[in-house]
């Protein structure tokens, strides 16, 4: 959908990216994951911070949007949103592809009912494309088999090698065809997709242009804890940037 926030507001979020990735945080609290560091990191390697909410004003006027949690809700059937985390997301020139993967594996499986508990919100910041690395999606997946092929212990979600090696062995176990759409975002315009949904991205051919987003999985405010393990298969996935102790959105 096109804008879901405004072109403004888009460019501040974006230019606001330079201090949080210096280690700036307005509210002086970290953030749960900080990747990318100035000085140290290749410059042309992929930037991400996670649960920024916590320590940007500006990300979490976003990320815990009313409007953006009511088009949630309104999408999903939900009576209220809970917000999961928030994923800063810089890709610049040169950088890498992300693997193709589902939200479910570190987002959904920590809580309970399982089925249709989270959605994820991908906000462009900058005009993203096929050139700058746009999400791109295997349409119809999330209503594959869940026996489809699932290996996230060797799914390299930033710099994969063949972005499509996971997604090809989920579409092949379940007998699947697999058609990729990529979707062009203007700044301000944003794409939800499903839990289950399997995607990714290519990488960022172009010679200046960044591609930045904001990504924002909600859950459905109905959710609990789950007790029970976890498949081995998602231990070092981010169970601990969950922050499932605020609650946001609870009716309309």
């Amino acid at each position: 959908m096109g804008n879901l926030i405004s072109v403004e507001l888009a460019k501040e979020l974006r230019d606001h990216f330079d201090d949080l990735f210096k280690g700036k945080f307005p509210t002086g609290i970290y953030p749960d994951e900080w990747h990318w560091r100035e000085g140290i990191s290749k410059p042309e390697k992929f930037r991400e911070i996670v649960n920024a909410w916590k320590s940007s004003d500006l990300v979490s006027s976003v990320a815990c949007s009313s409007n953006i949690a009511r088009c949630a809700a309104n999408l999903m059937g939900w009576s209220g949103v809970r917000l999961g985390q928030d994923d800063v997301l810089w890709k610049p020139p040169g950088a890498g592809g992300v693997g193709y993967h589902q939200d479910s594996a570190y987002i959904s499986e920590n809580f309970r009912p399982l089925e249709n508990n989270s959605v994820t919100v991908w906000i462009a910041l900058d005009d993203a494309d096929e050139e700058t690395g746009v999400v791109e999606y295997a349409v119809g997946s999330h209503r594959w088999p869940k026996t489809a092929a699932v290996d996230a212990t060797n799914a390299s979600f930033h710099g994969a090698q063949d972005e499509l090696a996971a997604v090809k062995a989920a579409a092949a176990s379940c007998d699947a065809v697999l058609e990729i759409r990529r979707l062009a975002v203007p700044v301000g315009g944003a794409i939800f997709h499903h839990q289950d949904v399997w995607h990714g991205s290519g990488h960022n051919r172009s010679q200046q242009r960044p591609r930045r987003a904001l990504g924002v999985h909600l859950l459905s405010r109905d959710v609990t804890l789950r007790t029970s393990p976890r498949p081995e298969s998602c231990q070092r996935l981010h169970l601990w940037s969950i922050c499932f102790g605020r609650r946001f959105w609870r009716s309309f």
